[in-house]
């Protein structure tokens, strides 16, 4: 398969202003894996759309220039032909999925294009075999959890086989472990049959160790462009974009007598570094003489919200099984584990959207009442996983005035703590206030979404997936928000998340989902000291706190959360030489 050629492309969305592409030139040759990092709408998923030929044939704009495949202009070629040399996977799974049921989903492809049937069975299997999705094939799409839908459309991409293969935050709806499990996939196909891959994402400290090359875009410009390891070697560019910077690289930097010919991109890198040094013989003597594993504190808070021996099936398969859980005033509690565990299925419960099988659920003094989600709302917010359909005004800040204007009788008299002028500031959408929310990235589409619930002001959150889409800047721009208002106005948040690192940021409890039961719940730093039993639910602790737990052999009942937490440590330990 011949290189990518982007020469000197620029494209401008119908109704806007500023071009998201500007005068781009980048080759990207045969068999290649390359990141594509960069803040939220800086044209990312714009350049994806242009190099699988859906701009300009099916995004109307103004386009410049020139994207060859070989010898072949892709932008001159009809999509069909496209896509059978250049694959994408879309940022929402649910733009991508068209049947039913899982094996017809993956089948459509190879079946358009007239295979045998002997080969479309044997790319089908292949495809559900490389995603784990083998058990679901028989599965009605909308029985899946978000993660799940993610891995049917990666499959069915995978069974067109082209050799370029384009994905767009392919797992951003993804638990840790299924993470890693489709980024070997994807090395795998690369290393193995020399297909190109180019992947947007931004979940730096994941995808490095599996990446060739890196590019950073600014503004339709590219800003940095360099072979993995040497893309961090200067760390100003990314931290202007409020790009995240992977946990390893940060460590390097402070540690500068430990790592000095390279930058680690993984936890084994830096293990190997350091594990002979004073500073993991001073991290096991603390662990050897700290007390035992800490139990939650006892909590003497009114109960906001709680789950009472609380069972739901769907139809033969049972998603919760006597689930008691209660969150106290105040809270941040993370909700975490592998796709498919029923974690949107319990907080949904507590919005009335369904009914248990068995169990009570209560906000409060009062059981929340299935069906009757209009009167839950007037306490409560929930932001979807899918926060597209929550959408549906002209502009955005039309979004914002929604809540303002059509509150309940009973909230009217509430007094909302910021002006619309400093939500759009809060979430960075000052610039975009006339725009139609669908002309907006998805990062900030997510944050639009966020704002509106705000606007209803809220006592407590059900947060599903909020981060998902958003760069490092905005994602954590906009939880420190959340923590600030949940502090000011005594707010309780449940979050359900795979980003690892913002529950160890934020969270101050952690509640573990496996299998419909509750299998731990502590705080953070005892909670990611668990490494091996956290493995088996599908989850990896912040990079960080694998190394902590590491270096110290099996003995650490907490570890540091952040790298300035492990540095700090050292300092305290007298070990630095």
């Amino acid at each position: 398969m011949p290189a990518i050629h982007v020469d000197n492309v620029s494209f401008t969305y119908t109704g806007s202003v500023h071009p998201t592409l500007r005068s781009l030139d980048v080759t990207i040759p045969e068999g290649e894996f390359l990141l594509l990092a960069g803040p939220s709408g800086c044209g990312k998923s714009t350049l994806a759309l242009a190099l699988a030929g859906l701009i300009p044939e099916r995004i109307a704009g103004s386009f410049e220039g020139h994207i060859y495949l070989g010898d072949k202009d892709v932008s001159a070629m009809d999509l069909h032909q496209v896509s059978q040399h250049i694959g994408i996977v879309f940022q929402n799974p649910d733009e991508q999925l068209v049947h039913l049921d899982v094996e017809s989903e993956v089948a459509f492809g190879p079946e358009n294009m007239a295979l045998p049937n002997a080969e479309i069975e044997r790319r089908v299997a292949q495809a559900l075999a490389y995603t784990q999705m083998e058990a679901f094939r028989d599965l009605e799409i909308f029985a899946l959890s978000g993660g799940q839908k993610q891995r049917v459309a990666i499959a069915a991409t995978l069974a067109m086989q082209s050799r370029v293969l384009i994905l767009d935050e392919p797992t951003s709806d993804l638990d840790p472990v299924g993470t890693q499990e489709v980024l070997g996939v994807l090395r795998a196909l690369n290393k193995q049959y020399g297909w190109t891959i180019i992947l947007i994402e931004h979940k730096i400290d994941e995808v490095m160790p599996w990446v060739d090359r890196v590019l950073l875009m600014d503004a339709g410009r590219i800003a940095v462009d360099a072979p993995a390891r040497a893309a961090f070697s200067n760390l100003e560019p990314w931290q202007r974009l409020g790009v995240a910077i992977p946990q390893m690289v940060t460590l390097a930097h402070a540690l500068p007598d430990v790592f000095q010919s390279t930058l680690p991109l993984s936890v084994d890198e830096a293990y190997a570094a350091l594990r002979n040094t004073a500073y993991a013989q001073a991290l096991r003597q603390q662990a050897q003489q700290s007390s035992a594993i800490h139990p939650l504190t006892n909590r003497q808070e009114k109960s906001v919200l709680s789950w009472k021996k609380v069972s739901l099936n769907y139809g033969d398969k049972q998603v919760l099984d006597g689930v008691d859980l209660t969150i106290q005033q105040q809270e941040w509690v993370a909700l975490i584990g592998a796709n498919g565990m029923g974690k949107t299925s319990l907080a949904s419960l507590a919005m009335g959207f369904q009914a248990p099988t068995h169990g009570r659920i209560h906000y409060e003094d009062q059981q929340v009442i299935p069906g009757r989600i209009a009167r839950q709302s007037e306490h409560m917010a929930y932001l979807f996983q899918a926060a597209d359909k929550m959408l549906f005004t002209a502009t955005v800040e039309q979004e914002l005035l929604f809540g303002l204007k059509h509150q309940r009788k009973r909230n009217k008299q509430a007094t909302i703590p910021y002006s619309i002028d400093q939500l759009l500031e809060i979430i960075d959408l000052t610039a975009y206030r006339h725009f139609n929310p669908f002309h907006l990235s998805h990062g900030q589409r997510k944050r639009l979404a966020l704002g509106a619930l705000l606007t209803r002001y809220p006592r407590v959150f059900i947060l599903d997936e909020p981060t998902t889409g958003q760069d490092e800047g905005h994602a954590q721009a906009f939880l420190q928000f959340l923590e600030q208002l949940r502090e000011q106005e005594r707010l309780t948040y449940l979050m359900i998340t795979h980003n690892m690192e913002a529950v160890a940021r934020y969270a101050n409890r952690v509640v573990v989902l496996n299998a419909g039961q509750i299998v731990m719940d502590d705080a953070p730093a005892y909670v990611f000291a668990r490494n091996e039993e956290l493995a088996r639910y599908g989850i990896l602790a912040p990079p960080v706190a694998q190394l902590h737990a590491r270096l110290c052999e099996g003995d650490a009942r907490q570890v540091a959360l952040n790298i300035d937490v492990l540095v700090k440590s050292f300092q305290a330990l007298k070990v630095f030489l």
